[in-house]
């Protein structure tokens, strides 16, 4: 398992919804009102993340020396899922 390494929390939803987006074919991310949004492959209206990204599991980011699971919303894994 790599665990990425963030600034602040952030960074850490960003850089998180950014690999989703790279791996499943999203583009231009983006934050509007506290909802992680993006444009589907060969789309031309953004989506919400949270709507599309299924049964995903959330990614293990560190921030200084706190752990934690998110998933690619933004949103905080709430147990440690495998």
């Amino acid at each position: 398992m790599t665990i990425s390494h963030y600034p602040n929390l952030g960074a850490a939803m960003q850089g998180v919804c950014q690999t989703w987006c790279q791996t499943h074919g999203y583009s231009d991310p983006f934050c509007r009102d506290g909802e992680w949004w993006a444009f589907p492959p060969q789309g031309v209206m953004p989506v919400r993340i949270k709507t599309v990204m299924g049964h995903t599991l959330p990614y293990v980011v560190q921030i200084e020396r706190v752990t934690l699971q998110l998933f690619p919303d933004g949103s905080l894994a709430t147990s440690l899922e495998s």
